[in-house]
């Protein structure tokens, strides 16, 4: 009471000794009207140390004077200072000596009272920073969870019987809070059996959170949520805390979905290998074999003509699966363009059937052409249009069965035009359509024997998508065929202006000779390409590297080089170069013959000095005008 006290203001202790002395005053001279005046100094005496305590050692030796002075008047005689009786001077000084006494305890008492009263203000202002720094701290805990983005919650295990029954939610931040339902109201102290974030299994949360409520650990598991837009997965870290659990858990489903995605790319690459081997071998089997017919002896004249119509089919085969695959490089690099002009769609619709051709021919299907009512023409890349419809040909000549009906009907709308293929082939499953336009894709894989890496579909679409139109697909199921079509924008279509009159072409005599250089370090190409030209009657001298061809002309004059750029040592590129800067074959004709051609490729032959590029295999009647278009014949 007294330390409390001690504490008081100034003006609360002031207020409370003033009122204590009106008491003590009153009471003592209420005693003085009934007793000897010696007994109120047991009233002074017990104020003596409380009133030094409130107000100091001076106001308490004031009193104590105070009740001298008092005691002094009050004895006999009475209202005098005077004290002759002894017994009245013994408790006079009593008095004085224990009044003194008490003042100096009163003032060490003070003392105490405030050493207390401070340390007691101390403790409470380090327990009210105490309190300040653990709100701080979850604030800032609070604030660092809310703001991370990523769920956080704390779960505690429910004992019954000694074992974990169930675990309740007691912490989460708003980033897991938001994954709820929010009919779910409230969920800090619900259980986890009952309460449990949208499509999450209650009984995985408890069967691997409630090991760590037990001992100490971590853990990391996949959890799959089934949702209306599709399976959603997360991932949670959780971790023992003196016998609760906290857990972090993020959204990887798009990491999942990429995983998956490169799985599936990885098996449709092997997929896409293991094709590519098989249709680089269909051609070439016949090849070896033709070429085995043509070494033997008795080989009749039309046996001959035969070899030769398959070589040119099989190797044309060869060349346009490399074309598809240099087109799809180009498409997803952006490095394709279109040269587009004013074609008829007659004429593309001529050349799609001849490319498909062969394959119709072999398997005896039945082709209906239905052109549109009138002439249509279209700005467009002829070629490139082609080669889409020729694709849609091919693939329903190779999965419709022998003796199938495939048409091609053309027809002219206010907003596209359509070119559609449709064939009562092997169909397509209605769930695998939309698989049917990825790359390197095949939705019909036992169907390999037929032939396809998997890539005509994806190529036709980005080629129709460049003319601004749509790829579309359609099927009644399998078995029951399917129709593919090219939808074109209605403003591609043009009106065709005249075709300027032509002069009929120059017929080049079979006898005109030509003196030809032949450089290429494959041997075997380099051979034959001198056994086919010497077959057209031209003289023809042949070298395997570029310091031979240096060399061969510092005494042959050939009116035509044909260079291999892919030389060893000096390359093509260089020989052309060293050919320009020779006076004597300044003005030859100069033809690469390549495997490279992109079109920085044409470039660099160009920028060389060629006049002619070719990529391998190469074209006979090209390469033909190209030779009838040197100087003059010897």
């Amino acid at each position: 009471m007294i330390v409390r006290i001690a504490q008081y203001s100034l003006r609360k202790r002031l207020v409370f000794g003033v009122g204590s002395t009106i008491a003590i005053l009153l009471a003592q001279q209420s005693l003085t009207m009934f007793a000897h005046g010696r007994l109120t100094f047991l009233l002074i005496s017990a104020s003596l140390p409380f009133i030094t305590v409130l107000f100091g050692a001076s106001s308490g030796a004031l009193l104590l004077l105070t009740g001298i002075l008092f005691g002094a008047l009050w004895m006999d005689p009475i209202g005098q200072l005077v004290v002759p009786g002894h017994a009245d001077q013994i408790v006079m000084l009593a008095y004085t000596v224990v009044g003194t006494f008490l003042v100096v305890a009163g003032q060490q008492l003070a003392k105490m009272a405030q050493r207390a009263g401070r340390a007691e203000a101390a403790t409470r202002d380090a327990a009210a920073r105490v309190l300040q720094v653990e709100r701080d701290s979850r604030h800032r805990f609070d604030v660092a969870l809310n703001t991370a983005g990523v769920p956080f919650f704390i779960v505690t295990p429910v004992l019954r019987d000694g074992h974990i029954a169930e675990l309740r939610w007691d912490y989460l931040n708003e980033a897991a809070a938001r994954l709820f339902n929010p009919a779910a109201g409230v969920i800090v102290g619900s259980s986890t059996l009952y309460v449990s974030p949208a499509g999450w299994d209650a009984d995985l949360l408890l069967s691997r959170l409630a090991p760590l409520a037990e001992r100490d650990g971590r853990d990391a598991f996949d959890v799959r949520v089934d949702k209306a837009e599709g399976d959603q997965w997360f991932h949670v870290v959780a971790a023992s805390l003196s016998g609760s659990v906290v857990a972090w858990f993020g959204d990887v489903t798009a990491r999942v979905r990429a995983e998956w995605a490169l799985e599936e790319a990885d098996r449709r690459k092997d997929e896409f290998l293991a094709t590519l081997a098989h249709e680089l071998r269909n051609p070439l089997a016949p090849i070896r074999q033709v070429a085995e017919i043509l070494a033997q002896p008795r080989l009749t004249d039309e046996g001959r003509k035969w070899c030769v119509t398959v070589l040119r089919r099989q190797s044309a085969a060869m060349a346009l699966l490399l074309d598809d695959l240099l087109d799809v490089s180009r498409i997803t690099r952006g490095a394709l363009t279109l040269r587009k002009e004013v074609v008829s769609l007659r004429e593309v619709v001529d050349e799609a059937v001849e490319i498909a051709r062969p394959i119709l021919g072999a398997k005896a299907h039945e082709l209906v052409v239905k052109p549109p009512p009138r002439p249509l023409h279209v700005e467009a890349d002829r070629l490139r249009l082609a080669q889409v419809l020729g694709n849609l040909l091919t693939n329903a000549a190779k999965y419709t069965p022998p003796g199938g009906h495939i048409e091609l009907a053309t027809t002219a709308e206010d907003a596209e035009i359509v070119l559609s293929v449709a064939d009562n082939g092997i169909g397509i499953e209605p769930d695998k359509l939309s698989a049917i336009f990825r790359m390197f894709s095949q939705v019909n894989r036992d169907h390999h024997r037929e032939g396809g890496l998997g890539i005509g579909l994806a190529l036709s679409k980005s080629l129709v998508e460049l003319h601004g139109g749509r790829l579309t697909a359609s099927s009644a199921g399998k078995d029951r065929g399917s129709c593919f079509s090219i939808h074109l924008p209605a403003e591609i279509r043009v009106v065709a202006s005249p075709a300027p009159a032509r002069d009929a072409p120059a017929v080049v005599s079979a006898l005109v000779r030509r003196r030809i250089l032949v450089v290429d370090d494959n041997v075997d190409a380099a051979d034959a390409l001198t056994a086919l030209l010497e077959l057209e009657r031209h003289e023809v001298r042949t070298v395997y590297s570029g310091e031979e061809a240096i060399d061969i002309l510092r005494h042959y004059d050939p009116e035509v080089v044909l260079l291999d750029l892919g030389l060893p040592g000096m390359s093509g590129l260089d020989v052309a170069r060293r050919i320009r800067t020779m006076p004597a074959t300044r003005e030859v004709t100069m033809i690469a013959i390549t495997g490279w051609g992109q079109p920085d490729d044409r470039a660099r032959t160009a920028e060389a000095g060629f006049d002619f590029h070719f990529t391998k295999p190469v074209d006979v009647a090209q390469l033909n005008e190209a030779i009838d278009s040197a100087g003059t014949a010897a």
